[in-house]
């Protein structure tokens, strides 16, 4: 008989610190921790991380402590599940949405492409990412969602090579820095909260008149 072989472990994209006690495998297992996330998402979003209690998740759950606790050691692990699926869904949204820009695309239709991209993301997920944003500093920004954020800003960097012979600005390592910090603070409430009067047209708008007048032209 051949000896039977067991599958190795895959590896955690999350520091040890924020890695779950161990990953669901049957059926129903994956349905109370699917639980446990959607209580833990709808209780960060209408209180924050610093009210965000364990006690209070299993309860919205409908689960015990101990079984919240068999996957997850605090809550520190739990809002990082939260961060790596958000994470996840949207880097699939934008590169998807970077796919649909056409080459023959102006420098400001591809520009507005990628705004109206991320709008767009937050109208489906704004409340929880402004509250994972204000996580971070609990969580960290670790190596593996460093990398998933870097992949649409390559594409951004490609998209300004496109059309370097248009801009007015030479070192274009530091003008996808600048433009993908600008858009990012500017439609993620990077410093100030968005005003209530400020509707997603106008601040598709806005941030690529601060862009395009950034980047200049020949």
């Amino acid at each position: 008989m051949a000896p039977t072989r067991i599958p190795k472990a895959k590896s955690s994209p999350l520091p040890e610190r924020l890695r779950p006690r161990k990953s669901p495998r049957q059926a129903r297992a994956k349905e109370l921790v699917a639980a446990i996330l959607e209580a833990g998402s709808r209780i960060l979003i209408a209180r924050g991380y610093e009210q965000l209690s364990m006690q209070q998740v299993a309860k919205v759950a409908g689960v015990s402590p101990g079984s919240l606790y068999q996957y997850f050691p605090d809550k520190a692990s739990l809002v990082a599940a939260l961060v790596e699926a958000q994470s996840e869904r949207e880097l699939r949204f934008h590169l998807a949405r970077f796919a649909l820009v056409s080459p023959d695309a102006t420098l400001a239709e591809a520009l507005e492409h990628v705004v109206r991209s991320i709008v767009a993301f937050q109208q489906h997920e704004g409340p929880l990412m402004r509250r994972t944003l204000e996580a971070m500093p609990w969580l960290g920004r670790y190596p593996s969602l460093r990398a998933r954020v870097t992949q649409p800003v390559q594409h951004l960097r490609a998209l300004l090579e496109t059309h370097r012979a248009e801009l007015a600005v030479d070192d274009l390592e530091l003008a996808t820095h600048v433009v993908a910090n600008t858009m990012h603070s500017l439609t993620h409430d990077g410093v100030l909260p968005r005003p209530s009067t400020l509707d997603d047209e106008t601040l598709v708008r806005e941030v690529l008149r601060v862009t395009l007048g950034y980047l200049g032209r020949r």
